[in-house]
């Protein structure tokens, strides 16, 4: 792992160890602040126009960086800081802005709407600097935007973890930040109880047991992008394969949202497992006759990648065929995007996202999308 480019735009990085992954997160911790400001006081500019200015006072490196990136520059007054590319979005909503057209401005007149609409917006804006840049810029008054600190909530959660569910183990190099989220994932060994439902269900319908374990996976940000997460999911035999059970434990970071919040979520963990494993086993009772255009129409319905679907329904017809199966088969098929997502380097916060839009085929009427013949698509 190497932190040398921490400030770029595009870094991320993995870790071996939940170890390496708390000292990494406490070094980000340190490196970072929090500012209030009145949000009409806020202003951008664009890099290039006051480059010589910035050069004195902001990093070469950082400027570069930016230069290739958002090319923007936010200034608070007697501060001016480089925008990081997940900043933007937070900006708008401060500004009350948004649209296609913006992006077809050049970075001055870009500069110029958007602080047209700061400078009449109300209110505080709750701004986060990490490691020389601008990553977000909140809502700053009350209730707006909760602070749940990163670092304490992944150490909350190895807490928890090590005295409710005896077993439990990181799994080597789950653990994933980037700028907009960091996530991990645990092995819930020892609770095999957890499984027993659906592993009779499988028993019932001759499916063959290959799962290992469930497991555990928590996201998080503080750009807005991702809540504080707690996802259910099942360990495969095979590679590391993870099926997603829908049913997350969500922490928005608003309306004075709190650590405690949070820990109480995490007692809700057993029992939210219950409920997903219900759920996925009730597809076993689905029978797809279409397996083929199900699967693509299903999957395009949640806006997945057309590359994506091409790859898990071309792996999915190589080991199954085209025959009849359940939805129970195809829905475990589309868990594979996520793999194949990150052989094509899909950034964290890309993954979470895509196996959310995975997990909302738990709820769709399957039979809606099993049709015969050529579709569109």
């Amino acid at each position: 792992m190497s932190e040398t480019r921490v400030y770029a735009d595009e870094f991320q990085t993995t870790f071996a160890s939940i170890g390496e992954m708390l000292e990494f997160l406490a070094e980000r911790t340190n490196t970072s602040k929090w500012v209030r400001r009145p949000t009409k006081s806020l202003r951008l500019i664009p890099l290039k126009k006051d480059g010589e200015q910035l050069e004195d006072t902001l990093d070469e490196d950082i400027l570069e960086d930016t230069d290739r990136n958002t090319q923007l520059i936010l200034k608070l007054k007697d501060e001016a800081y480089p925008v990081r590319n997940c900043a933007i979005k937070t900006i708008l909503s401060r500004a009350g802005i948004g649209g296609a057209g913006l992006r077809k401005l050049d970075k001055t007149n870009y500069a110029k709407v958007v602080n047209y609409c700061l400078k009449v917006a109300k209110g505080d804006a709750l701004i986060k600097i990490a490691d020389g840049k601008v990553s977000a810029v909140h809502g700053g008054d009350q209730h707006d935007y909760s602070i749940l600190d990163i670092q304490t909530i992944f150490e909350m959660t190895v807490q928890y973890l090590n005295q409710e569910f005896s077993g439990s183990t990181y799994i080597e190099g789950s653990g994933c930040y980037d700028h907009m989220v960091v996530t991990a994932m645990w092995e819930l060994g020892g609770n095999q109880k957890l499984l027993d439902t659906y592993r009779d269900a499988m028993k019932d319908h001759a499916i063959e047991d290959k799962i290992q374990a469930p497991a555990l996976r928590l996201a998080t940000s503080d750009t807005a992008s991702s809540s504080v997460t707690l996802y259910p999911m099942l360990l495969c035999e095979s590679g590391g394969r993870t099926i997603h059970l829908g049913h997350p434990i969500r922490l928005p970071h608003d309306k004075g949202a709190t650590l405690q919040n949070f820990y109480d979520n995490l007692k809700l963990i057993a029992s939210r497992y219950k409920d997903a494993i219900t759920d996925i086993s009730k597809l076993m009772e689905v029978e797809i006759r279409n397996p083929i255009n199900c699967m693509r129409l299903v999957m395009d319905k949640f806006g997945i990648k057309k590359k994506l679907i091409n790859e898990v329904v071309e792996l999915f017809q190589a080991q199954h065929g085209t025959g009849t199966c359940t939805a129970h088969d195809l829905y475990f098929a589309m868990n594979e995007a996520s793999f194949f997502a990150a052989c094509e380097r899909m950034q964290g916060h890309s993954i979470v996202s895509l196996e959310e839009d995975i997990a909302k085929a738990l709820s769709v009427d399957w039979a809606e999308y099993d049709v015969f013949g050529a579709i569109k698509w």
